[in-house]
């Protein structure tokens, strides 16, 4: 398996890291997942395909109204925007999508996550930052890394300013009910992963919280052992 997990967002859409993604996709066609988006799905990927398409990135979209599965079963890469993880992982679902993108990206297929896109890679998306806007009750996720995605990240802020929970203390609530780790990635940074290894890239770090030991943090080019 080959994944590419980003922590995104600013504009212009995806200014920071196109030319990676272009550089990890190379020569095939890419299947551009909208379904995050509560938004005009066919806007969103038109704004992707304007961006990555002059970088030499064929894109194809998959419309969840004509039999999406006969795309994913032909996907030779599939590229999963951004937007609400919950509204995502709950489009797929009602398609019955989910085992289908898997299995091929367990075959070969590459599979490039943008923040909500990542987030549904791991076990579970009880880590996102995301509203449960939709009152989903679905939360399992594509389970294709053992750890959960936090985008997004930001360091634990001053108390003074504001006494809520930081992210930090979020993520260790959620290690007192469940034992797969959580890595939180600071914007425009990103996980690439094979089968042998898990490299940080990007312009952030990111932070490792497992359980029962203390968080590390990893910068760009720096590897992570799991």
């Amino acid at each position: 398996m080959k994944l590419f997990l980003i922590s995104n967002s600013g504009h212009p859409l995806y200014d920071w890291c196109k030319e990676d993604i272009a550089d990890f996709v190379g020569r095939k066609v890419a299947t551009f997942i909208s379904a995050a988006t509560s938004y005009d799905l066919n806007e969103y990927f038109e704004r992707a395909k304007s961006v990555l398409e002059p970088l030499g990135i064929k894109l194809i979209h998959l419309d969840l109204s004509k039999k999406p599965e006969l795309l994913v079963d032909r996907a030779e890469a599939f590229l999963v925007g951004g937007g609400n993880t919950h509204l995502l992982l709950s489009r797929l679902n009602n398609l019955k999508l989910i085992s289908r993108i898997k299995s091929r990206v367990e075959n070969g297929t590459l599979y490039v996550g943008l923040s909500a896109g990542a987030n549904i890679a791991g076990p579970n998306i009880l880590t996102t930052n995301d509203w449960n806007i939709l009152g989903s009750t679905t939360f399992e996720g594509l389970g294709l890394v053992p750890f959960n995605i936090n985008p997004h990240y930001v360091d634990p802020h001053e108390k003074k300013i504001f006494s809520g929970e930081n992210r930090d203390e979020r993520i260790l609530e959620y290690l007192e009910f469940n034992d797969n780790p959580v890595v939180a990635l600071e914007e425009q940074t990103y996980l690439e992963v094979s089968e042998s290894q898990v490299r940080v890239g990007g312009q952030g770090k990111v932070k490792v919280f497992v359980k029962g030991k203390e968080p590390k943090e990893f910068q760009s080019g720096k590897s992570i052992a799991f």
